[in-house]
């Protein structure tokens, strides 16, 4: 399956004001810097998008419906490319590329690109927490013809390249343009564009564990630290695989303060995001 699944644009209903709502740039991107923090391992989730991605890998893994993991990244394929940044291979009609440089250039990311014929790709930084431990990976392909797609793996990608961190590919054959970005560790208040724990360190709720409490009682917590509440609703899978279909923009008339919060989430712009359980009697809207 491919990575056609998107984070999209979150508008945000606040539970004091269900008409208020802030943006989130739904962008798509790979490197955030690596530091030696023990993070709680990710949910499965499915995203509802089809252009653009912005994915941590270790909520990659679980992104099902989102890209590829498994051994076939490291299949019979020929090296075309190599600096100290990144290693390309040519895998049947995609590119794999192995990320090698924990901080890589975007302009070198660029030449090698161009390198495979890659001309019409960009690359820019975008801000993620500097708590992220795993890698951020992603692509917007907003522009790109039908059937260009990127994908990723959570594999052991240094079993194919010495020192390896991640690894991604893409169609062989992309022209239409397409933005390639990479997370780069935010400035002191600036917003992230792909969401943290709130409870990491240094995070606007560090320390403060929400999962398996109340909604209601979660909010709480939130408005005390003086922070804003919004919701989101996990719904399970109906197909019986383990994970969840997150629906976004949910006013707090829907949410029943008994059910259960999963997850909490920052943007680092003032705003929690609860993730809420729904309770085994409620309806999902339709395609969920």
């Amino acid at each position: 399956m491919n990575n056609d699944q998107i984070f999209k644009d979150r508008a945000r209903v606040l539970d004091e004001d269900l008409a208020g709502r802030a943006s989130i740039a739904g962008a798509d991107a790979l490197l955030a810097e690596i530091v030696l923090l023990e993070h709680a391992p990710a949910r499965r989730r499915l995203l509802p998008s089809p252009r653009r991605a912005l994915l941590g890998l270790a909520a990659a893994a679980a992104l099902a419906g989102a890209i590829v993991v498994g051994p076939s990244l490291f299949g019979a394929s020929e090296q075309v490319y190599a600096s100290q940044a990144v290693t390309i291979d040519r895998v049947g009609d995609e590119y794999a590329f192995y990320i090698t440089d924990g901080d890589p250039d975007p302009a070198e990311l660029e030449k090698a690109f161009r390198k495979v014929g890659l001309d019409n790709v960009t690359v820019r930084l975008i801000p993620v927490s500097p708590q992220q431990r795993e890698p951020v990976v992603g692509f917007d392909l907003g522009k790109a013809e039908p059937g260009a797609h990127m994908s990723s793996t959570l594999s052991n990608c240094a079993e194919r390249v010495e020192g390896c961190l991640t690894a991604f590919r893409v169609t062989a054959d992309l022209k239409g343009p397409a933005q390639f970005q990479l997370g780069r560790p935010a400035k002191p208040g600036e917003k992230y564009a792909h969401p943290a724990d709130a409870s990491w360190p240094g995070e606007a709720l560090a320390g403060v564990k929400l999962q398996g409490r109340s909604a209601g009682e979660a909010a709480r917590v939130v408005r005390e630290h003086d922070l804003k509440v919004a919701y989101a609703l996990d719904w399970p899978l109906r197909s019986g695989e383990e994970g969840f279909k997150g629906e976004e923009n949910v006013p707090a008339s829907r949410i029943d303060p008994g059910w259960s919060v999963a997850t909490a989430e920052t943007y680092n712009d003032g705003v929690i995001i609860l993730h809420v359980t729904p309770g085994p009697d409620a309806t999902p809207p339709p395609g969920f």
